[in-house]
Order: C-alpha cells, then sequence, then structure tokens
C-alpha cells in the first residue's frame, strides 16, 4: 500500500471518550435483566472508516503501474501524487464506466494522425468497458489509469513534439517545454470540451493549421488516372499559341471553353507559375523541357515534408508577437509582419551547408551604421590564416594581437604567419565600402553571434538558391528593410539611419525590442491555398523524418 492512505483504520478509547464525552473507569449499575446477560457490556465501540473499493484498487493500480504497463516510469512519481490528491477517485469513470468526457477525449486523441502525429502510440481503455457487465474495480482503475497517460502524452506531442530540436541538430536553439502530467490532467478533465482543450495544445499558428489541412488533404488524395504526358516541344512564352496548352489547361483545372484555349494567357501563365514553385523550378512563366518534364512525373507525394514540417511547428515559440522579423531559411527571404499580415519582404542570402544559419528566435536590440566587422576566430583561422601563409595580404584589415594581456594593433608584416598562435590574434575590418557587412547591420544578441546585415556582394542576390554566408543573413535591401522596420518608430528613423552613412561606426539602440524569428519551414500553403515546397538545403527534413520513423 503506498503511505499516506487515507484509509487507515481509525479506533482508541480515548479518542471516542473525547468525542462522546464517555466515561470509562466510572462503574456501570446494572438492573437484573442486565446482569442475565451473556456478554459483558461494551464500554466504548470502534469506529472503521470504511474504504472506497475503488480507490483501494486505483491504489493499488497505481502501486504497480509501471510494471503493468499503464504508465510511464518517468511520470508514476506524478500520477501518484495527481490522484493521492483526489483521494485516488477515478477520473475517467463513474458509475462503473466511461464518463462523457472521457469519451470525447479519446476520440480525440484518435484523431492524432490528422494532427500529424501518431494515434498508434496512445494506448486507450476499450470505450464499452463496464457497459454491458459490472467490471471489477481493479479493471476499472486500470483503465484510467490507461487514459491519463495517454492524455499526458498526446498533450505533450501536441504541444512541444515528439522529437528533441538538439537531436536533429545544434542549430536548432529551442529547448521543449515538458508539460506537467497533474495539469494537463487537471485541465482536460475538468474542461467542458474536452477534445477542444486536447486540440488546443497543437500550435496556434494559422500555417500550422493550413498545414493539417493540407495533410488530410495528401492524405485522402484518390489515385489519379494515369494522364498522357504533355508532348515536348519548342519553349511556350507567355502570348503564344501552341495545342499543348489545352493539355494544361485541363491538368490545372483551367477553363477550356475560352475563345482560343491553345493561347497561353495571363490566368495560364499565373497558374504554371504555382506549379513551377511547387515543382522546385523557377517560377518564370516560360514552359520548357523541365516544365514539361514535372508534369509527365505525376503528383509528389508531399506528406513526409509536411509532416516534418509540422514536427519543428511545435518547437518554436506558440506566439511569435503582434510586430515581428522572420527569416524563412528554405525561401531565402526575410518578412515584416505586423498583426497577421506581411509588410515587406526581401531577399536574403543565407549560410551555407558548411556553416549554417542557425535557427531560433530572439528580440533586435541594436542597430549598428558604419560596422565593423570583428572576423571571427574560425574565419581567421581556415580561411584567412593559408592565404596569409601562402603570401597574400590581408587587404585592409587590420591585426591586434595580444600583448600582455591587451589586444594592440600591430603590423601584419611583423607577424609570422607560419607560427603564430590565432588564439592571441584578433583581426577586423573597418567600415567602408568594402566592409563584409555593407554599410548597417542588426543585431539581436545570441549565442550564435549571427544577425542581419547589408552585403557588398549583391549579385548573389539574382540566384534562386541563396546559401552562401558564413551563417549570418545578408538583406538585400537593407535600407528600405530598415524604413519598413521603423515606419511606426517615433524613436528610429529609417531615412535618417542611412544618413549616418560614412566614418566611423554608430550605434542605435532600440528603446523597444522587435523579435526575430529565423525558422527552417520547406512547406507551407500560400494565400493562394496552393502547398509550397523548397528544398532543403540542410538536410532537416530528412532527419526528422528518420526520428518519426518515417520512409
Amino acid at each position: 500500500m503506498i503511505v499516506g492512505s487515507p484509509y487507515r483504520a481509525f479506533a482508541g478509547a480515548a479518542a471516542l471518550c473525547l468525542s462522546t464525552g464517555l466515561a470509562l473507569a466510572s462503574p456501570v449499575k446494572t438492573d437484573a435483566a442486565a446482569a442475565t446477560r451473556t456478554e459483558p457490556p461494551v464500554p466504548y465501540a470502534i469506529y472503521h472508516r470504511v474504504p472506497d473499493a475503488r480507490a483501494v484498487a486505483m491504489e493499488a493500480a497505481l502501486a504497480s503501474a509501471v510494471d503493468d504497463g499503464l504508465v510511464h516510469k518517468d511520470d508514476v512519481k506524478d500520477l501518484i501524487a495527481y490522484y493521492q490528491d483526489r483521494d485516488f477517485a477515478f477520473v475517467w469513470i463513474e458509475d462503473g464506466k466511461l464518463t462523457d468526457s472521457a469519451r470525447a477525449a479519446m476520440a480525440r486523441i484518435k484523431q492524432a494522425d490528422d494532427d500529424g502525429l501518431d494515434a498508434s502510440a496512445y494506448q486507450l481503455p476499450w470505450q464499452n468497458i463496464g457497459v454491458y457487465i459490472a467490471v471489477d474495480p481493479s479493471k476499472l482503475a486500470a483503465a484510467d489509469l490507461v487514459l491519463s497517460q495517454a492524455v499526458v502524452d498526446y498533450a505533450r506531442d501536441a504541444y512541444s513534439g515528439r522529437v528533441a530540436p538538439k537531436s536533429i541538430s545544434a542549430n536548432f536553439g529551442y529547448e521543449p517545454t515538458r508539460l506537467a502530467a497533474a495539469d494537463v490532467l487537471g485541465l482536460v478533465s475538468a474542461s467542458s470540451d474536452p477534445a477542444a482543450t486536447l486540440e488546443a495544445y497543437n500550435p496556434p499558428q494559422e500555417e500550422f493549421r493550413l498545414l493539417r489541412a493540407e495533410l488530410v488533404k495528401e492524405r485522402n488524395r484518390e489515385r489519379e488516372e494515369a494522364k498522357p504526358d504533355i508532348a515536348s516541344g519548342g519553349l511556350i512564352k507567355p502570348g503564344m499559341s501552341d495545342p499543348r496548352i489545352v493539355e494544361i489547361r485541363q491538368r490545372l483545372g483551367i477553363a477550356t471553353d475560352v475563345e482560343d484555349p491553345q493561347v497561353y494567357d495571363e490566368d495560364v501563365v499565373a497558374a504554371i507559375k504555382d506549379f513551377q514553385k511547387s515543382s522546385h523550378l523557377r517560377p518564370d512563366g516560360l514552359v520548357g523541357n523541365r516544365t514539361v518534364a514535372a508534369f509527365n512525373r505525376g503528383p509528389v507525394d508531399n506528406v513526409t515534408t509536411i509532416l516534418a514540417n509540422m514536427e519543428r511547428w511545435r518547437w518554436v515559440p506558440r506566439h511569435f508577437g503582434a510586430y515581428y522579423v522572420r527569416v524563412n531559411i528554405p525561401e531565402f527571404n526575410v518578412e515584416i509582419h505586423k498583426d497577421g499580415a506581411v509588410v515587406y519582404t526581401t531577399r536574403v542570402v543565407v549560410g551555407k551547408t558548411a556553416n549554417q544559419t542557425p535557427i531560433f528566435s530572439d528580440e533586435m536590440e541594436h542597430v549598428v551604421v558604419n560596422p565593423v566587422w570583428n572576423v571571427p576566430a574560425s574565419i581567421a583561422r581556415n580561411e584567412m590564416l593559408p592565404r596569409l601563409r601562402a603570401g597574400s595580404g590581408l587587404g585592409g584589415y587590420k591585426v591586434y594581437a595580444n600583448i600582455r594581456g591587451r589586444y594592440r594593433a600591430v603590423n601584419p608584416r611583423s607577424i609570422n604567419w607560419r607560427k603564430v598562435n590565432m588564439n592571441n590574434i584578433r583581426i577586423k575590418q573597418p567600415p567602408g565600402s568594402r566592409n563584409a557587412l555593407g554599410q548597417v547591420k542588426f543585431l539581436f544578441p545570441n549565442k550564435y553571434s549571427v544577425y542581419l546585415h547589408d552585403t557588398p556582394s549583391k549579385s548573389l542576390f539574382d540566384r534562386d538558391s541563396r546559401a552562401f554566408s558564413h551563417g549570418c543573413v545578408r538583406v538585400q535591401n537593407p535600407w528600405d528593410f530598415a524604413e519598413a522596420l521603423f515606419a511606426d518608430s517615433a524613436q528610429v528613423d529609417g531615412a535618417r539611419l542611412r544618413k549616418m552613412v560614412g566614418g566611423g561606426e554608430r550605434w542605435v539602440n532600440l528603446e523597444e525590442k522587435i523579435p526575430v524569428h529565423i525558422t527552417y519551414f520547406t512547406a507551407w500553403v500560400d494565400e493562394s491555398g496552393v502547398l509550397q515546397t523548397r528544398n532543403d538545403i540542410y538536410g532537416h527534413d530528412k532527419r526528422v523524418a528518420k526520428a518519426l520513423g518515417l520512409n
């Protein structure tokens, strides 16, 4: 039995006398009838609190719950405390069968597959237990515990995900929240709508909801009948006429009962661009061999990609804020969001595969005009040092050496680069037109030492795939970005920031910090309701899918 049970026997003459006023030591006078009794008179009674059979059964079930496979080892102490606080009363069973709340919770958990989870991972009791015949309290207690564990497991998976972000990559800066079992059970069991309460543990973002709907659509999509291939041929440009446009209209669900269905008009161009995006092609609206080949491949199975992205939505903050900056690495862009709408967007360059941009959330605190670039030690050691040893110069960079505990500017030629200890060297690039950070940087201090900044290498923004940096995020139009970012600020003016260009480094500290979210989503549903996918440039989709046991 578990220590602290409220079902211990209570007895004792002294206690009884205190409560009833009976005297134990005084002799009792008896009459003749009393003298003939065969049993001696009882001066006091021993009272017992009658145990509740269900509570006794629950206490016993908890004692062996782990060995019996009813609850997880990590949760048993919390569940014992939770049930103990309830005097070991059942949570989900009343009058020998499951309550309506229990049935509603079970029905919602059975829909876990639609949430991007695995419904088979949650053990549930038989829904008709006790309906047809009375069931032993021990079996009812076991069923109650099983459902409690399932409710807790679903809520945790829905809230924080099934995979630890750090197990996928050290570049994920999110720490999952482990919900307390008692909090989950208390909230769900007391709810007037347990199904809705359970569903609310899923991410609240609209992007997640749209992906969930797309997942259901993908899984329920009937196998399309084989369609004849679209014939190869010359490049089709907007405004041209080509017999293949009729087939393309049919494939894309565009009306063919128009004046000339062979004309490549604006409606078809818009649909082709969406198709090209979803097929990982450049959305230029030109129907060439690659676009035709994408049509002839047939529909792509996006279920695994959607599931990987839904899992990552569980890692990010549940609320991004009313006003925030968001970088999406696979999309190579940065957006400013205000009250649920995108008010500005521009292209970015992100970290290459060997120097991946980390995924995390923080707050912008400073803007620096005419920034100095403090060359990271890894770049100085791995990229600059070999060139210096080969005889190349530093091209305007300044070198600082640790001399008796203080870093002082030194002549680069005074250093023996073949024998130098780079731990004692710092290299900086002063402000100027050739500075790697350009004219401005936007700082949100973090352990990764990454930030958003300008760049003199503008040509890279013309490329479709833009993973070329050492980890920081280069912004194509930093001054337009600044003007949009501070459009409603009473403290900072984007145009005035631009006027600071030239001269030494100048810092502007923000009184109102701006949330910044660097995300990694390769699938989302656009404003037209079309599923968009992008290349998994860092391989995070593959690792998440493997961790989830997906093919």
